[in-house]
C-alpha cells in the first residue's frame, strides 16, 4: 500500500558522516512507502546507521538512507538484507556483501513497530556491463533484444535496469503474441570488473486473435467492429487495445479504457478472444481477465 506523501510529517531529518559511518534520522506520523504484507504488523524505519562502507561519499549514503527512513517493512531481517543488497547494486556495486543488519525498537507497542535499522555493509567495487547475451531465443533475434534492453556494454551495472529490461523484453514479446514468455537472467562478475548477463528465453506459445464481442446499441458496434482490424486468426498484439480506444474517442463514451476491454486467454488453444463493453449497462464487470490454463501453467508455478 502507497501512502500520500502529503501525509507525511517530517520533524527532523539530519545526516552526518564520521569516517565510513552515516546516520540519518526521521520522525514521522505516518509511513512514506509501505511495502508490508500485513498492514497490522511490521516495522517503520526511523532511524538508519550503515557501517563498513569504504567508497561512498556521505551524500551517496545519505540517499541510500532516504530510501529507507520513513518507510514501513516488514519485520523480517533477511528480506531487509536482500533490500539494502539490492539498492547497493542498484548504484553498480554488484558484488555487495551485507555483513549483518539488526533492528532496534523504538517503541514495541507500536503499529508499525518504529525501529532503528543498523547495517554493516562491504561494498566492493562497482562493476560495468560486459556482454549481454540471450539464450534459447527464436521468435525474436538477439540483436533485437538487446536493442530493447536498456544496459548497454560498459554501463555501470545498475540492477534496477535489469529488472527494467526483462519487463522490456515481456511487453515486445507480448505485442508478438508471446504472451506467456518469461526470462531467467544470470549474472557473472569477471576480474576485469565486468558483469556478463545471460538472460535465458523461454517464449511460450504464440497467441492469436479470437472472437471479438461488443456489447453497444447496434449502429455504433457495427462501426466500432468495422474500425477493429485485429483480424480472427491474426497474431495477437497486447497494445492494439488501447491504440484501438485512442483512435475512436469520437466514437466511444468518455471515461471508456482498456479497463473496460475484457481478454480471455485460452491457453490450450493459443487465442485471446475480446470483449468491448460500450453499453453502461453492461459496464458491472469492467476491467475482467481471465485465462482458460494449460497443463504447463501449473509446471510452471512449481
Amino acid at each position: 500500500m502507497r501512502r500520500d506523501l502529503t501525509q507525511v510529517f517530517l520533524i527532523v531529518t539530519y545526516f552526518t558522516a564520521i569516517g565510513c559511518t552515516t546516520h540519518s534520522r526521521v520522525s514521522y506520523a505516518q509511513c512514506a512507502n509501505d511495502a508490508r504484507s500485513d498492514e497490522h504488523r511490521g516495522i517503520l524505519v526511523t532511524d538508519f546507521t550503515v557501517t563498513g562502507t569504504t567508497t561512498l561519499s556521505s551524500t551517496e549514503v545519505a540517499r541510500l538512507a532516504g530510501e529507507f527512513v520513513g518507510s514501513c517493512f516488514n519485520d523480517d531481517s533477511n528480506e531487509m538484507q536482500e533490500r539494502v543488497r539490492a539498492k547497493f547494486q542498484d548504484r553498480g556495486y554488484f558484488a555487495v556483501e551485507v555483513k549483518s543488519l539488526g533492528f532496534k525498537p523504538g517503541d514495541p507497542l507500536g503499529t508499525p513497530k518504529p525501529v532503528t535499522m543498523e547495517v554493516e555493509v562491504a561494498e566492493g567495487p562497482k562493476y560495468k556491463i560486459g556482454e549481454i547475451l540471450f539464450v534459447e531465443n527464436h521468435a525474436l533475434s538477439s540483436e533485437r533484444l538487446r536493442d530493447a534492453f536498456p544496459l548497454k556494454k560498459g554501463a555501470l551495472f545498475e540492477r534496477y535496469k535489469v529488472a527494467s529490461g526483462l519487463d522490456g523484453l515481456h511487453k515486445l514479446y507480448a505485442s508478438r503474441g508471446f504472451l506467456d514468455s518469461y526470462y531467467v537472467p544470470d549474472a557473472a562478475p569477471s576480474s576485469n570488473g565486468t558483469v556478463t548477463l545471460k538472460v535465458k528465453v523461454t517464449e511460450g506459445p504464440q497467441y492469436h486473435m479470437g472472437k471479438l464481442e461488443i456489447l453497444a446499441e447496434k449502429d455504433l458496434e457495427a462501426r466500432l467492429r468495422a474500425e477493429w482490424k485485429m483480424a480472427e486468426g491474426a497474431t495477437y498484439d497486447t497494445t492494439y487495445i488501447r491504440t484501438f480506444l485512442e483512435k475512436n474517442q469520437n466514437l466511444l463514451p468518455k471515461g471508456i479504457t482498456p479497463g473496460d476491454v475484457g481478454e480471455l486467454v485460452n491457453c490450450p488453444e493459443a487465442l485471446v478472444d475480446v470483449s468491448l463493453v460500450v453499453d453502461p449497462r453492461e459496464r458491472t464487470s469492467q476491467g475482467t481477465a481471465k485465462r482458460i490454463p494449460c497443463e504447463s501453467d501449473e509446471n510452471r508455478q512449481k
